[in-house]
């Protein structure tokens, strides 16, 4: 289930991070290969400090899509352990009102977490990103 939870959210992390990445001045890592960083150190060193606002934007909302992920999600869900969409859909195919609130109470925790992590978004943003 976490597989297709990711295989939803990797293309909007991809999109944030790609235009980030290409904004990263190619001297600074010839700088730091030339002083004696390895690729990797570079990459660490020059790389990240400059995309790890962009990747963590990413990442809260590849959270928030996936946290609301239906379609995949039901097909591959196990009985055992639902996501809160699956519940609710589970929820609301059986009749009852304690059964009906209980789904109501689900998608109210969810558009709480999903609001969390908009707001966690928004924080994260880069302040000169280019705003609605």
């Amino acid at each position: 289930m976490p597989v297709a939870q990711a295989l939803v959210g990797i293309p909007f992390v991809v999109r944030s991070l790609v235009p980030a990445l290409r904004a990263v001045d190619a001297r600074q890592r010839e700088a730091a290969s030339v002083l004696g960083a390895s690729p990797w150190r570079a990459r660490r060193e020059v790389d990240l400090p400059v995309v790890l606002r962009t990747l963590l934007v990413g990442a809260a909302f590849a959270f928030a899509i996936s946290l609301g992920e239906f379609g995949a999600t039901s097909f591959l869900a196990r009985p055992d352990a639902p996501t809160v969409p699956v519940a609710m859909f589970r929820l609301l195919g059986q009749p009852g009102a304690a059964l009906r609130g209980q789904a109501m109470a689900l998608g109210t925790l969810l558009a709480a977490l999903t609001a969390a992590s908009v707001l966690v978004i928004e924080r994260l943003r880069p302040k000169d990103a280019l705003g609605w």
